[in-house]
């Protein structure tokens, strides 16, 4: 065998691991990206400031989070200490409302879930965003 072919074989050897350790990932990732579209897929719908109101987390720490669903990132956890600036509301895929809102001390915004707000959140219908 020459050293031509020996270099050849070193490389097919040494290359197709790599090859198929990619092929393995790219197969995989799909299924990733699926379980993610379920009902609580994060989602980014627009918003306005429509409401006047402000409000505090109802119980222990309300969860801010980029979008209205409980997959989306959490931004900031908000205790009772902190009064919550509304901007609007949506309805998620669920079907619950969430509130867009400010946490001015914090310069954090993002969505909260209604039912983890003491008085429910902005849900008057001038206020949906």
């Amino acid at each position: 065998m020459n050293l031509l072919t020996k270099r050849a074989r070193f490389a097919v050897a040494a290359t197709t691991p790599l090859l198929l350790l990619g092929a393995a990932i790219t197969a995989t990732a799909p299924a990733a990206q699926a379980a993610s579209a379920g009902i609580n897929a994060c989602t980014h719908p627009g918003w306005s400031n429509k409401s006047p109101g402000k409000g505090k987390s109802k119980s222990g720490k309300a969860s801010v989070r980029s979008g209205p669903n409980k997959g989306c990132t959490l931004l900031f956890s908000a205790g009772r200490t902190y009064t919550l600036y509304y901007h609007c509301w949506v309805k998620n895929s669920a079907g619950h409302k969430w509130t867009h809102l400010r946490v001015d001390s914090e310069g954090v915004s993002g969505w909260v879930y209604n039912k983890n707000l003491d008085d429910g959140g902005s849900v008057h219908p001038d206020n949906k965003c």
